[in-house]
């Protein structure tokens, strides 16, 4: 019997991928229409899988939907994917299979000694910084505006962090700098919970302020990919910032009115959204530069007390991505 499987998938600014997985014998497989000249296989991620953990199938999946484009998956063609811990399984066109196993291969290729990354965080109250290292940064495409990329040396770009770092004007991401391996995401994150009065109610003859509270924070994962050959890294970036600039102030007469107003309060919320993709030599360092955005994380790595609503600031962000060298076994 021929059992369809169905998985969501959010890619980019929120485009949903249903994909259809057949899973049965593979003499049932010709019960599928095949007018394309579709071909089942599947592919071993095993060794991938042991390493990330459970349910890392999942990288191995949204890899190949990025790479394919959604459409080839729920277009005119019959088409087919899904994974489980030990395979992938793909229901398509021989061109497209061709692009899946080098998919594959790129995922399970090192993960005996797999690549790391180490990701760090910056944020740079000037961007004057850039004129200060400028004959070390050689620029490659962006496509968000207000995105700049680079890539240095090894060397250059420690040289170019420990400068960053000792500057006065500028943080880093509580958790320093964080390894991610080949084929697995590195999530750095940094927030607060901001708590404020959002509205009033009656309680018999009386009110009570009703009270709420707003999320701040940053978000920002790094999914790398080493090629087959190890020359070169891809990587997906994807970035989510929400910041209170400001409470606005409103005066709301209470149930019971005796003439006074009470104050509640209304966030002003600004928020960044950045997905892209870079592809650099595996010897060198990504350098990219979010422009001046939100930065809203208190200042653990700075003396005082943690910044207030009053102190919602623009900072220069930027994200450092160093390959490093494979793993010994």
């Amino acid at each position: 019997m021929v059992q369809a499987h169905y998985a969501h998938h959010a890619y980019g600014a929120g485009i949903a991928v249903l994909v259809a997985a057949l899973v049965g014998p593979v003499s049932l497989h010709a019960q599928l229409p095949a007018a394309d000249g579709q071909v089942w296989k599947t592919y071993d991620i095993a060794p991938f899988v042991a390493l990330a953990g459970p349910g890392s199938q999942r990288h191995v999946v949204d890899w190949v939907l990025q790479e394919t484009g959604s459409p080839q998956w729920h277009g005119d063609t019959v088409a087919s994917l899904s994974a489980d811990a030990s395979q992938l399984r793909c229901f398509h066109r021989p061109d497209i299979q061709v692009r899946v196993e080098e998919i594959a291969d790129r995922f399970v290729g090192d993960a005996a000694t797999p690549h790391r990354f180490s990701v760090r965080v910056l944020g740079v109250g000037s961007p004057a910084w850039r004129n200060d290292v400028r004959p070390m940064l050689r620029p490659i495409p962006a496509a968000t505006p207000g995105v700049q990329a680079w890539i240095a040396s090894r060397e250059e770009a420690a040289v170019m962090v420990a400068r960053l770092r000792a500057r006065s004007d500028c943080e880093e991401l509580p958790t320093g700098a964080v390894l991610a391996a080949n084929g697995i995401p590195a999530l750095l994150t940094g927030g607060r919970k901001q708590s404020y009065v959002q509205d009033i109610t009656s309680v018999g003859q009386a009110w009570q302020p009703v009270a709420s509270s707003c999320d701040e924070g940053m978000s920002i994962e790094v999914h790398p990919l080493i090629t087959r050959d190890g020359k070169a890294v891809e990587a997906v970036i994807r970035c989510r910032i929400d910041q209170i600039e400001r409470m606005a102030p409103v005066g709301m007469t209470p149930p019971a009115a005796d003439g006074r107003r009470v104050p509640i309060e209304v966030p002003q919320m600004s928020a960044v959204r950045i997905g892209e993709r870079f592809r650099w030599p595996a010897n060198n360092t990504l350098l990219i530069g979010l422009g001046l955005v939100p930065w809203p994380v208190p200042g653990q790595n700075k003396a005082g007390s943690p910044a207030l609503f009053s102190d919602a600031k623009r900072t220069d962000v930027v994200v450092v991505v160093e390959p490093r060298l494979t793993d010994t076994p």
